[in-house]
């Protein structure tokens, strides 16, 4: 029971962590949107700069998406692992006692 516990903690943690990074990456965005509009430059210059923010955030996202796709994987192999070493425990389970 208490490595339930253990790993619904450990999960919600890392679900919180979720929380504040994509927090602090929306409050980044539109901090520097706000920044970027309330600054005395030319409608050009603002265009400019958002341009190339939202160009900035774009790899950003790509590169945030790349490495949960890649932690999404590694889960996965983690998980077939473990499953293929737990059927491999019931096999030789039911094969001694079947034998006895």
């Amino acid at each position: 029971m208490k490595s339930i516990r253990k790993k619904f903690q450990k999960n919600r943690a890392k679900r919180d962590a979720g929380k504040v990074i994509t927090g602090m990456l929306l409050g980044s965005v539109f901090g520097a949107t706000v920044a970027l509009l309330m600054a005395p430059t030319t409608g050009e210059e603002t265009r400019r700069k958002i341009a190339g923010e939202a160009m900035g955030v774009q790899e950003k996202v790509k590169t945030a998406v790349g490495n949960i796709e890649s932690r999404a994987r590694e889960l996965a192999e983690g998980v077939s692992d473990k499953v293929g070493s737990a059927s491999e425990s019931v096999s030789r389970t039911r094969t001694t006692y079947s034998e006895s």
